[in-house]
């Protein structure tokens, strides 16, 4: 029985070796979900706050008054426009008939002659309909002003022209501006010197009360990042090998040899 018994014992060794899964005959020997993992990229850091929005400068209104329809630096109100400017502000010129700026929310009002008197009505139209009331400056306000009904409010009246009732009224004749006419006052440099000293005073308020919002505005908290899992390596998943077979340890009986010439009986 010993060749049937090499024979099936060489044939079992035969059929591991086929069934040998493929990574055990890699050259790395591994089987598959071994190999090194890359190293996680370093997570960036926390990116900077981003800068705050940029805050619109605060808006004046030139009014100018009958017969002054475009904007000039020798006549009117609408010579302010770069001394107003400098001080950082955005500027805006009508006439008092408000054709190109209805509707606009300004944080100043400057009006001449009837462009006065529509600068206080306007404002009053503001207060009304719940915006922040404008500050109103009006140089010889014509020909019947109304009433100032905001909190701050100036009127500078040349010789001959009314007093606004609510506002502060200054007389342009003690300030230095003499013998200049109706039509030319605004652009006196007395008359210039009063107006951009009460815009420059509202200028550093605001700009006092901006920097106080900023400074006691708490913080925007930045959430915490949250943490990342570990990346952890794919468990191995070995296939289970193919059981050996082993010869059985039995021999059939009465089984002989075929009888060809030279062959030896078994048993």
């Amino acid at each position: 029985m010993k060749p049937v018994t090499a024979a099936f014992a060489a044939l079992a060794v035969g059929a591991t070796l086929v069934a040998l899964p493929a990574h055990a005959q890699s050259p790395g020997g591994q089987p598959p979900g071994r190999q090194a993992q890359p190293v996680p990229a370093v997570p960036p850091g926390d990116a900077d706050e981003a800068p705050p929005a940029a805050i619109a400068p605060p808006v004046v209104l030139l009014l100018d008054g009958l017969g002054v329809y475009v904007e000039s630096d020798y006549i009117g109100v609408s010579a302010l426009t770069r001394p107003l400017a400098r001080q950082g502000f955005q500027t805006r010129t009508d006439s008092h008939l408000m054709m190109k700026t209805k509707g606009i929310v300004p944080d100043v009002i400057i009006g001449h002659s009837m462009g006065g008197e529509t600068a206080l009505r306007y404002a009053t139209e503001l207060a009304r309909a719940g915006y922040k009331p404008p500050m109103v400056i009006t140089i010889d306000a014509a020909p019947a002003p109304p009433a100032c009904t905001v909190p701050r409010c100036v009127n500078i009246a040349g010789p001959g022209f009314t007093r606004v009732r609510g506002a502060r009224n200054i007389s342009a004749w003690d300030a230095g501006a003499r013998f200049r006419n109706h039509a030319q006052l605004p652009t006196h440099p007395a008359v210039q010197e009063l107006i951009l000293k009460e815009t420059g005073s509202w200028m550093n308020e605001w700009k006092a009360s901006r920097l106080k919002v900023a400074r006691t505005a708490p913080k925007t908290a930045r959430a915490p990042r949250a943490a990342e899992p570990t990346p952890q390596p794919p468990r191995a998943t070995v296939p289970a090998l193919p059981k050996m077979w082993t010869a059985p340890s039995w021999s059939v009986p009465d089984w002989a040899v075929p009888s060809w010439p030279g062959a030896r009986q078994g048993g």
